[in-house]
């Protein structure tokens, strides 16, 4: 037996011990007052065992721990300087893996010692501590936290922090009313959310379980994101991740694909989070037309990945598994089709009808040899709007840098926002002409289908051609040489279809 399976074999065993003690109480007329309402992670491992096991190694599991012994500890305390140890001394918990709590003697309090381990060097450095961790920290760093008693179910991010208490669900025999299993974004809004307090100056949303309405309903409040300020909030103090995803186009996907008339059920798969997370087996007619738009969960995994940031797939793949026109890598749409969210096609320089394949700077290496990813330009600030910070972004809000930076270093803001925008005009202009024949001539066969005679096949080829630039909506900055050469080709097409109309 190897050691996963040892490992496996004494915590279901330990969860069994767990089981057993609730049989016990079931039986009893008094359950609920014997059996604490949060039971506690590992109550949970005899069921779920897969989701255990990917939970326990994650940030989530390990955001509190407690110090027993120097080994515990990320770095050998002796090699700190002396004022530095002389604090990790003190240490009873450690946050995160890199800050340190210890008990006030005089208050009875949690908070944080002057000293934090430097993940970069790998060293102990210097840190303002003094802050209490019970009144700013305690709710989102343990499970099942009560204020009054100071006191916790699990130190660190628990199944019951997301789910919500287990103890009715146990004693229901797993009843799956009695838990909860969301995709809400508040879930995980309610603790990522940066700077935010109750009106008694708690750092986070007392009284709020998954599930319950919204972390906002007890009087909570939180630094909102103003998407139409750019890179000035992304360097603000404390500014995190809910309030800029609840500012961006994934936030609204659900209400957008049900105001359009021609959407239908295939759109579901990437529009809402219900349907990427449960894959093949979701069903619309379960869900009863309860689901949330691209939330958390959807490009998460709250359980635990190998992939840095727990993503459910390497960046650029989890991307590109909605932001693709649907066609074979390196394949061709079809005439007469409209494109939709084509960006993986354009950014590969492939897809459009007649124009061979063009792959642009943005397609493949930056140059220093690294991959050049949909995050490279889209999460400069690790912004969770996902929006680009443009050179004139940066200049106008004085950002420390721009979306180009990382590459383009030896390039000034303002001559990165020349050229950009010069290719951006350029694309515009081209694709506003475009539309405008487009529309004379849709007009006209309308009047007469037959009007464009032999030219009908190229003319529906270039308005496909079109329409693959225009949705792909990067203007440009995806894969300029390839989308000039996508319109070009479609100002001829569409030139020679108006010779044949009526003059």
């Amino acid at each position: 037996m190897n050691r996963k399976a040892i490992k496996v074999a004494l915590m279901i065993v330990a969860a069994l011990a767990v089981a057993l003690t609730t049989s016990a109480v079931m039986a009893s007329t008094k359950a609920k007052t014997e059996l604490p309402e949060y039971v506690g992670s590992k109550a949970c491992l005899g069921c779920h065992a897969d989701e255990f096991l990917m939970w326990e190694p994650s940030g989530h599991a390990n955001m509190l721990t407690q110090v027993m012994k120097p080994t515990d500890l990320p770095g050998d305390p002796k090699a700190a300087p002396a004022e530095i140890k002389a604090e990790l001394d003190k240490a009873d918990w450690i946050v995160a893996g890199h800050r340190f709590l210890a008990r006030d003697p005089a208050t009875g309090e949690l908070k944080y010692l002057n000293v934090q381990w430097d993940d970069a060097s790998k060293a102990y450095v210097a840190y303002k501590g003094g802050a209490s961790w019970n009144q700013g920290c305690a709710g989102c760093h343990t499970t099942g936290y009560d204020k009054a008693s100071a006191t916790f179910a699990d130190a660190g991010i628990g199944c019951e922090m997301c789910h919500g208490p287990g103890r009715d669900h146990i004693l229901g025999k797993g009843d799956v009313s009695k838990i909860t299993a969301t995709t809400d974004a508040q879930v995980c809004g309610s603790c990522h959310n940066g700077t935010s307090q109750m009106p008694d100056g708690t750092r986070w949303p007392v009284g709020y379980r998954p599930g319950q309405g919204n972390f906002t309903d007890g009087g909570f409040t939180y630094l909102k994101f103003d998407i139409s300020k750019s890179a000035v909030d992304y360097t603000g103090k404390k500014l995190r991740q809910y309030a800029q995803w609840e500012a961006s186009a994934h936030a609204t996907s659900w209400p957008t694909l049900q105001s359009n008339p021609a959407a239908g059920s295939y759109c579901y798969k990437c529009h809402t989070a219900d349907a990427i997370v449960e894959g093949a087996t979701f069903d619309p007619a379960k869900h009863q037309g309860s689901v949330s738009s691209v939330t958390c969960v959807a490009c998460h995994d709250p359980h635990g990945s190998s992939v840095e940031g727990q993503l459910r797939k390497e960046p650029k793949a989890l991307c590109e598994s909605c932001h693709n026109g649907s066609i074979a890598e390196g394949g061709t749409f079809k005439a007469g089709s409209e494109i939709h969210h084509p960006m993986k096609e354009m950014l590969g320089g492939y897809g459009a009808i007649g124009v061979a394949q063009t792959k642009g700077a943005h397609s493949g290496e930056s140059f220093d040899g690294t991959e050049i990813t949909c995050l490279s330009c889209h999460f400069a600030y690790n912004n969770h709007d996902f929006k680009v910070v443009t050179p004139a972004d940066a200049m106008r809000t004085n950002a420390a840098y721009d979306s180009c930076t990382k590459c383009h270093t030896n390039s000034s803001s303002e001559s990165r926002g020349v050229f950009l925008e010069m290719m951006q005009e350029s694309v515009e202009t081209k694709l506003h002409a475009l539309t405008a024949d487009i529309a004379t001539i849709d007009a006209a066969l309308k009047a007469n289908a037959n009007v464009l005679g032999a030219k009908l096949e190229a003319y529906q080829a270039a308005k496909t051609n079109v329409s693959f630039v225009e949705a792909d909506a990067s203007r440009g900055a995806h894969n300029f040489e390839y989308a000039t050469k996508v319109l070009s080709a479609a100002q001829k097409a569409i030139a020679d279809a108006k010779t044949a109309l009526p003059k």
